[in-house]
């Protein structure tokens, strides 16, 4: 679905977007709540919403026209209304027999997307578990291990950060062996190069959150 498109999501998404600029917390949440008492689904306000916002937040940063304290409150914001409108509007579904651990590499810490992808799919009837930022490698292969999640989703958004998620993924490989979950990687740089997930070792990489969820629905369907 199109951003563009007009749906109550769609809709809020420009007052959503000015609101996390001006740092207005109310405002933005406002928009949010318009959104779901007008009809949206939860998952149309994560993908039309939240995750546009972000993009256009982090280029807005990368082009300096807002400061590294804007682009961090209004994460901040969107960390917020996500767990606000997924706390007012999940609900639990039978499961689907799957799970997911996501984490940021070591020194990573744009988790929000990785956190996007947990509320969509546990919205899909998934079992989730999330770490967030900067989770050191060999605390990651453990948790893996002691888990066993059908899919491990790892986020890095700069280039330096990239020789830790080979690491990562390799130690993974060594621990498990021919037992080692499906590997999605997500950021920036998979966005600029999307052979490079398979360079480094990963099975799988996605543009967004929505594109993320789809391709582990599609691969984990059942027959």
């Amino acid at each position: 679905m199109s951003a563009t498109a007009t749906t109550p999501a769609a809709e809020a998404y420009p007052a959503y977007l000015a609101a996390v600029l001006a740092g207005d917390r109310r405002r933005a949440f406002h928009a949010v709540d318009a959104a779901l008492a007008a009809g949206a689904g939860l998952g149309d306000v994560y993908l039309l919403v939240f995750q546009p916002a972000l993009r256009e937040i982090g280029r807005r940063w990368q082009e300096n026209t807002i400061t590294v304290a804007d682009e961090h409150l209004a994460t901040a914001i969107t960390q917020a209304a996500m767990a606000r409108a997924f706390e007012r509007r999940f609900t639990w579904r039978e499961g689907e027999g799957r799970a997911l651990l996501a984490a940021c590499t070591d020194r990573e810490r744009h988790e929000v997307g990785l956190r996007m992808i947990c509320d969509l799919l546990e919205l899909a009837g998934w079992d989730t578990t999330f770490l967030g930022a900067s989770v050191p490698a060999e605390s990651l292969v453990a948790m893996v291990r002691t888990r066993r999640p059908d899919v491990v989703a790892l986020s890095a958004t700069i280039a330096p950060h990239l020789p830790r998620l080979r690491t990562l993924i390799a130690a993974l490989r060594a621990e498990l062996g021919d037992e080692t979950p499906l590997v999605l990687v997500g950021g920036r740089p998979f966005l600029e190069d999307p052979s490079l997930a398979q360079r480094l070792g990963a099975d799988l990489t996605a543009d967004d959150a929505g594109q993320a969820v789809a391709l582990l629905q599609q691969r984990f369907a059942r027959p």
